[in-house]
């Protein structure tokens, strides 16, 4: 048997297998069919004088090695044989496909939106969405038709539109770089960001063009002279041919000895722009339909921030931690004095590696029988499963995963629920330590930590802290995705109940007056969340001593509790109790105001207002996170968990899942409590 190589480029360490069989009637090359000996005569030929054949050589399988086999068959006659079925080798239904993802699953995820519970940050975790329901990246423009038609889901429309031009601007980046000097490279990337971030109107004047190219000629003769010493080097060592092919390919590929041109001092926010469109039409079917930055920030409202952000992490590039000023720029004439980025604020440019870890299938199903522990009621049993997921995880992945990280989120949610207080701002400490390693510390998964960390914090009597991480949790949420999320309604819910509870009432209401507009945007303004934002705005206002404004705003929250939920529940009582009473005190106080006016009294005197309690501020807080509390006698609690065994025995009988179990399971729920919106 005889063995020859045809090496087309040695980019994957793969070969592949290529046998040409000789039978009694012919040959076959790979799977191909029989081919006559006749009429191959210039093949056999070249085999003969041990070459390769033409058709041999321009073979192009993807940069693998073709390894060929002779075969000798000569006693057997070829025999047409069944193709073998080689998988995912196919062409598929690719047409049946796409009307799947396009009729079907992009309208499911967009219904799945507008509850607000899950919601993407940034573009990653909408990628993620994506690719959790089947959905390809090269859909985004589809996505952003079909939001266009949910007024309450601008946030996200904002979220796509900047996936697209970042995406789009990363594949001009790597096209730009290509034929870049290396020792130009800081240079080169500063001027692609000014050209992307602000306006530059003509090429680059920090260098003339001689300069440039008399540093790229020297560069270019140091690589010649290296280059020149390792051929000789090469030539030297003859007996090796397998160093001598592998040197020569290092110095195919090397990064010195690519096209390396001055092209890139051309470039111009005009000529940038008008590639990021084509790019935005060809690959998304989108049109930005921009010019410059300037259009597109005024057209979208999207900050600029988010915009570098985004892109640097698509890129990998790494850039000097300052502030940028990207409106100061001059827009007529450009130096190293008014230009907003420069060469050294180029630090690193980093590999961006995907990959798909591995799934320890015991540790989540510790952790899915967990849940459900969690959901019947039963803590503490949902604990154990959970913290037994955690070890089990930290022995797959190490001590440090953002599954572990998960893991413990939910252990510090379980001690918070069960009164274990400070050892639930143990676990979440770990858990915002573990998010910040592992992620980032400006990923939106680490603002999520802070928030939980900002409850804990409060209810150990750390209000200070709790505010502080708060504001660090809104800093993070506004340089992923700016200020129009409903992550910051939440925080800013957060920051005005924490504000409220050591007296600082103006910023306290500044920051729910923005949550209550927030609401309002994404829920309706006759959405249950929208009237706890009205209650909660006029609980600051009566402490302010404003009671007609806090007078209307809680008429309008009994309004909609009454229209929610009818005139007997507990919230509508609740809210009419609380009008009444601020009824009564801002009656009281026009009288005071009347006798001042009619000279009766002096001087108005002062109200007694009453502090909210912190109890009473943390039940709020709880409430605005999620968690609801529900006073049960433990003897009922123990009748309601004899039944769930006793519907569990019987279910087990029969085989077959009733209605009756899912009713006394969400009554065991309310038994301890609710994590609404919290467990995955």
């Amino acid at each position: 048997m005889m063995c020859f190589y045809v090496t087309i480029n040695e980019v994957e360490n793969r070969r592949l297998l290529l046998p040409i069989r000789f039978y009694s009637n012919g040959f076959t090359v790979g799977d191909s069919e029989l081919r006559k000996f006749e009429d191959n005569r210039e093949f056999i030929d070249h085999l003969k004088r041990g070459e390769v054949p033409p058709e041999l050589r321009n073979l192009n399988n993807r940069g693998r090695q073709v390894e060929v086999r002779l075969e000798d068959h000569h006693s057997e006659e070829y025999k047409r044989v069944a193709p073998t079925f080689k998988p995912f080798g196919g062409s598929g239904n690719t047409v049946e496909a796409a009307e799947y993802l396009v009729l079907k699953q992009l309208p499911l995820m967009i219904q799945d939106f507008p509850d607000h519970s899950a919601v993407p940050v940034d573009g990653e975790s909408l990628s993620e969405a994506m690719h959790s329901r089947g959905i390809n990246i090269r859909y985004l423009g589809r996505v952003a038709h079909l939001l266009t038609q949910q007024s309450s889901l601008t946030y996200i429309y904002e979220i796509v539109v900047t996936e697209i031009l970042c995406r789009s601007a990363k594949h001009v980046f790597r096209t730009y770089l290509q034929s870049v000097p290396i020792h130009l490279l800081s240079y080169s990337i500063s001027h692609f960001l000014n050209c992307f971030l602000t306006i530059i109107l003509l090429p680059t004047t920090d260098y003339t063009f001689d300069e440039l190219a008399s540093l790229t000629t020297q560069s270019t003769n140091n690589t010649s002279n290296i280059s020149l010493s390792n051929s000789t080097n090469i030539s030297s060592q003859k007996t090796n041919t397998k160093k001598k092919n592998k040197k020569q390919q290092q110095r195919k590929h090397s990064p010195t000895m690519r096209n390396e041109s001055l092209e890139f001092s051309l470039l111009t926010s005009k000529i940038l722009w008008s590639q990021i469109n084509n790019e935005a039409k060809s690959r998304y079917n989108f049109d930005l339909s921009c010019d410059d930055i300037e259009s597109f920030v005024e057209n979208y409202a999207i900050r600029r921030t988010c915009i570098l952000r985004s892109f640097c992490r698509k890129t990998g590039l790494q850039i000097t931690m300052r502030e940028y000023q990207f409106e100061s720029i001059n827009k007529s004439s450009r130096s190293n004095n008014n230009e907003c980025f420069n060469e050294n604020d180029i630090i690193n440019i980093f590999p961006i590696i995907k990959h798909i870890p591995p799934k320890p299938s015991d540790a989540y199903q510790f952790f899915t029988s967990g849940q459900q522990k969690i959901q019947q009621g039963l803590l503490r049993e949902g604990f154990e499963l959970i913290s037994e997921a955690h070890n089990l995880l930290n022995n797959v992945y190490g001590p440090m995963h953002p599954e572990i990280s998960m893991c413990l989120r939910l252990l510090a949610r379980l001690n918070y629920i069960m009164g274990d207080y400070q050892e639930a701002l143990i676990t979440q400490h770990k858990a915002v330590m573990m998010s910040e390693r592992v992620l980032g510390i400006d990923h939106p998964q680490t603002a999520t930590e802070y928030i939980h960390m900002a409850l804990y914090s409060f209810a150990n009597g750390l209000s200070i802290n709790a505010s502080k991480l708060l504001c660090r949790a809104r800093y993070i949420i506004l340089t992923c995705c700016g200020e129009n999320h409903p992550q910051i309604s939440l925080i800013d819910s957060n920051l005005g109940l924490i504000l409220q509870s050591y007296g600082d009432y103006e910023n306290a209401l500044k920051f729910m007056e923005k949550s209550l507009e927030l609401n309002k945007t994404f829920y309706g303004t006759k959405s249950l969340k929208v009237a706890l934002s009205h209650h909660l705005c006029a609980r600051i206002q009566s402490c302010r001593g404003d009671f007609r404004s806090a007078l209307n705003s809680e008429r309008e929250a009994y309004q909609i509790y009454k229209l929610q939920l009818g005139d007997e529940h507990e919230r509508t009582r609740e809210s009419a109790q609380v009008l009444k009473h601020l009824t009564e005190q801002a009656v009281v106080l026009q009288k005071r105001i009347n006798d001042v006016v009619k000279g009766q009294l002096l001087v108005i005197p002062s109200l007694t207002i009453q502090q909210p309690s912190f109890q009473n501020v943390l039940e709020m807080l709880n409430v605005v996170n999620g968690i609801l509390f529900i006073q049960i006698r433990e003897k009922d609690l123990d009748l309601l968990r004899e039944e769930l065994a006793k519907q569990s025995i019987d279910d087990q009988q029969s085989s077959t899942t009733t209605s009756s179990v899912t009713t006394i399971s969400e009554a065991a729920n309310q038994a301890a409590a609710l994590l609404n919106n919290e467990i995955d």
